[in-house]
C-alpha cells in the first residue's frame, strides 16, 4: 500500500487509475480496484489514536472497544471500492458535522477528562475535510462514468436488549425515497439468503442507533445521482475482546459482496433502458492476485499426475501369471517412485496467498482446488500401503446404494448378440481412424501406441496425444465410441483448458474425474454408439469397487466378476486390476454415476460451460458466471456428439432412461 497525499489520490481518481493507498496523515485508507458504481465507506472501525489525545480521554480500553467497530473493515474486503477510516472516531468522527467531529459525548457518556486542545480540534477538522474532498472527487467520477452510484455506509454496533433490530439493520430513514425503495427491497431479499455458520440471519429497517447521519446528509445534498444506504451489522463476527471469528467474517464478506452488487445493479437498472445484472458491474478483467496464485498453483501441481504413479509398471507380467493360475495368485504390483517431496509440496500449497483474492467465488474455488491437491498428495504418498484405500475414499468417494442398484439393473439386461457381430480392428488399424476423426473435428493432437495402459485408450494432456494400448481391439461401434469419448471429450477439454487464462482448468477442479468421465460416456450415448457391453462394463466397475471395499481381496473380486456375472477372464482381470491398483482405487464407480448426472444436466439446459477445461459438475453455475463476465474463454471446441446428437437403439435408450 502506497502512502500518498490527498492531491495525489484525487489526481489518480480523475485519471481513473487504480488506487491502493493510505493518506499521508494516516487517517484513511482508500482502495479502488475498478471504477464501478458501488462504494463502501467504513467510518468507525479505526483504532489509531495519537498519545496526546489518548491521555485526555476519560474512557478505558474496554469502553473504547464499544465505540470503535473493530474488524468491520474486514467485511468490506471483497468490495471494489472502499474508504476506511483508520483514525479512531474518538479523535475524529466522520459521520457528524465538521464543527462537531471531535465529539464531547457518545452514547450519553462524556469522553474527556481534560478537554482537547485547539490544535487537536483543528487537526480533526482537517481530517474531516480531507475525507469528504476525496469522497466528493470519487463520487463525481463515478456519476460521470455511470450516471448513478450506490454508496453503502457500513457500521457495526451491538444490538440493545430492548431492540428488535436484526443482524442486518438497514437505516432506511436516511435513504432518499422513492429512489431507494427497489434497492432496499433487493438488499433485504439478498441479505436473507446469506448462510452464516451456527447463526440465523435476520433483517430489520428503521432508525440509526449510534451511527450519526452526516454522511447521508452530505451525499444527498452534494451528489444527486448517488444513493446512500447505511447498513449496520451486529458484531457477531468478533468476541468481546475484539478478536475475529474467521469463518463468520468470511461468510459475511462473501454474502455482502453478492448482496451489494445485486443492489447496485437494481439501482443501475432504474436509470437504464437495458437489463443490468451484477455481472455487468463486476470487474471484466482477471485481477493480478488471481493470476499470481494461478501461475504458482500450476507449478506446484506439476508432477502430481495420479495415473502415472498409480498404474503398476509390471501389469503385463502379473496379468500373465494371474491368468495361468486361474485366480489363485495374488498379483504383486510395483509402482514408480514419487518424484516430489510430498511434505514440502503440501506446505507450499497452503502458503499460496489465496486470501488476497477479493473475488469470493474465485477465492473459494482456489481454496477447494488446493484442498483437493493436498488430498491427491496424500493419495500418491500412500500408494501400495493400507492407507491408500482410505485416501482414495476421501478423494473419489464410494458407490452409493443407488449406484449399486443401477449397476445390478444393467447387468440383468438381456444380451444383444448383434453387438458381437462384425469385424474387430487392431490397435494399428485404429490409429488412422482416430487421426482422421481428430482432423475432421479440427483437433491438433497426436495418436500413438503404448504398452503401459490398462484402458484401451487414454489422452495424455501434457503431450496432447491420444495413447492407444497396443494389445487392444475394438468393434466398429466401439471404435466410434472411443473416438467420441477420448477425442470428443478428454482431448476437447484439454485443448480448451490450454487456451484459458486460468490454468486451474488444466489442473482440474474438484470432482473433475466425475464430470470428465460422465461427459465422456454421455458423448458415447449422444453419438449413437453406446453399447450394452459398455454399460455392463461400467456396471461391473461399480460392483468391483464394492467388492474391493468389502473384502479387499483381488482373487475374490475377480471370481465375483467371472462366476457371478459371466465376465471374460481377461476383462475381469483388467477391471479388478483397475480397482485394486495402488491398494484400492475407488475411482471407477464414478463413470456410471457421472454419466447419470451428465445426462440429467444435458436434458435440463446448457452444459457447454463444462467443456471449458477439466471442470466439475458443481462448478457449472460459477463457470457460467465467469463466462458472462468475460473472465473465462468460451470453449473453442465442443464434442461433435453435443452439436449433432444421433439416436441410440430403442433398447439402449430404454436402459439409459431407467438409470436413476
Amino acid at each position: 500500500m502506497q502512502t500518498l497525499s490527498e492531491a495525489a489520490i484525487i489526481t489518480l481518481i480523475e485519471n481513473r487509475q487504480p488506487v491502493h493507498a493510505r493518506l499521508r496523515n494516516g487517517s484513511l485508507s482508500i482502495r479502488i480496484d475498478e471504477y464501478v458504481p458501488l462504494v463502501c465507506t467504513v467510518l468507525h472501525a479505526g483504532t489509531a489514536l495519537r498519545p496526546d489525545v489518548a491521555q485526555r480521554l476519560a474512557i478505558n480500553p474496554e469502553q473504547r472497544l464499544r465505540f470503535e467497530s473493530v474488524g468491520t473493515q474486514m467485511l468490506a474486503d471483497m468490495l471494489p471500492i472502499t474508504l476506511v477510516a483508520e483514525e479512531s472516531r474518538l479523535a475524529c468522527d466522520l459521520n457528524v458535522s465538521l464543527t462537531q467531529c471531535m465529539r464531547k459525548r457518545i452514547d450519553g457518556r462524556s469522553l474527556w477528562q481534560r478537554p482537547p486542545t485547539k490544535a487537536m480540534q483543528q487537526r480533526a477538522r482537517g481530517l474531516h475535510q480531507g475525507f469528504y474532498h476525496l469522497l466528493d472527487a470519487l463520487l463525481d467520477a463515478l456519476e460521470e462514468d455511470h450516471g448513478q452510484c450506490l454508496l453503502i455506509d457500513l457500521h457495526s454496533h451491538p444490538r440493545s436488549n430492548s431492540s428488535d433490530s436484526g443482524i442486518f439493520h438497514i437505516i432506511d430513514s436516511q435513504v432518499k425515497m422513492p429512489d431507494g425503495e427497489a434497492v432496499i427491497a433487493c438488499l433485504q431479499q439478498q441479505l436473507q439468503t446469506i448462510e452464516l455458520p451456527h447463526q440465523d440471519v435476520s433483517i430489520s429497517t428503521g432508525e440509526a442507533e449510534q451511527q450519526g447521519e452526516y454522511l447521508s446528509a452530505h451525499v444527498n445534498t452534494r451528489h444527486e445521482h448517488t444513493l446512500t444506504v447505511p447498513l449496520q451489522i451486529d458484531p457477531i463476527f468478533r468476541d468481546t475482546n475484539g478478536n475475529l471469528y474467521p469463518l463468520l467474517v468470511d461468510a459475511l464478506r462473501t454474502g455482502l459482496h453478492t448482496s451489494l452488487y445485486a443492489a447496485a445493479a437494481t439501482l443501475a437498472q432504474q436509470g437504464s433502458d437495458r437489463t443490468v445484472t451484477s455481472h455487468d458491474l463486476m470487474p471484466s478483467e482477471l485481477p493480478p492476485e488471481v493470476l499470481r496464485v494461478d501461475r504458482a498453483l500450476k507449478k506446484l501441481a506439476k508432477g502430481l499426475e495420479t495415473l502415472l504413479y498409480i498404474n503398476p509398471i509390471n501389469i503385463a507380467r502379473e496379468e500373465r501369471q494371474f491368468l495361468r493360475n486361474r485366480g489363485r495368485y495374488q498379483p504383486q504390483f510395483r509402482y514408480r517412485q514419487l518424484r516430489i517431496d510430498p511434505y514440502v509440496h503440501r506446505e507450499k500449497l497452503y502458503r499460496l496467498p489465496v486470501d488476497r483474492i477479493r473475488d469470493p467465488a474465485l477465492r473459494q474455488l482456489y481454496r477447494e482446488v488446493i484442498d483437493a491437491l493436498a488430498e491427491r498428495i496424500d493419495l500418491l504418498v500412500s500408494i501400495g500401503s493400507e492407507r491408500f484405500m482410505y485416501n482414495s475414499l476421501r478423494y473419489y468417494g464410494e458407490p452409493t446404494s443407488e449406484d449399486l442398484a443401477n449397476a445390478r439393473f444393467l447387468l440383468h439386461a438381456a444380451e444383444r448378440p448383434e453387438e458381437s457381430n462384425g469385424p474387430r480392428f487392431s490397435a494399428d488399424e485404429m490409429i488412422p481412424f482416430f487421426e482422421q476423426k481428430a482432423q475432421d473435428w479440427g483437433l491438433e493432437c497426436k495418436v500413438e501406441l503404448s504398452d503401459r495402459l490398462l484402458a484401451k485408450a487414454m489422452v495424455n494432456n501434457g503431450r496432447k496425444a491420444l495413447m492407444v494400448r497396443r494389445s487392444t481391439t475394438a468393434s466398429e461401434s466401439e471404435l466410434h465410441a472411443l473416438a467420441h469419448h477420448e477425442l470428443g471429450v478428454h482431448m476437447v477439454t484439454s485443448l480448451n483448458a490450454a487456451a484459458q487464462p486460468l490454468k486451474v482448468f488444466t489442473l482440474g477442479l474438484p470432482g473433475n474425474t466425475h464430470a470428465q468421465e460422465g461427459l465422456a460416456i454421455l458423448s458415447e450415448f449422444l453419438c449413437g454408439h453406446l453399447t450394452l457391453k459398455r454399460l455392463k462394463n461400467l456396471a461391473l466397475r461399480v460392483i468391483a469397487v464394492d467388492q474391493m471395499l468389502r473384502y479387499n481381496d483381488f482373487c475374490r473380486t475377480w471370481r465375483t466378476l467371472v462366476e457371478d456375472y459371466k465376465c471374460d477372464d481377461e476383462e475381469a482381470f483388467k477391471i479388478t486390476a483397475r480397482v485394486h491398483r495402488g491398494g484400492g482405487l475407488t475411482k471407477d464407480h464414478l463413470y456410471l454415476s457421472g454419466f447419470s448426472q451428465a445426462l440429467k444436466l444435458w436434458r435440463e439446459g446448457d452444459i457447454r460451460g463444462l467443456y471449458v477445461g477439466k471442470t466439475g459438475f458443481n462448478y457449472l453455475p460459477l463457470i457460467n458466471d465467469l463466462l458472462a463476465r468475460g473472465l473465462v474463454e468460451p470453449p473453442a471446441y465442443l464434442p461433435d456428439s453435443l452439436k449433432n446428437p444421433q439416436p441410440s437403439s430403442p433398447e439402449i435408450a430404454y436402459l439409459v432412461n431407467c438409470i436413476r
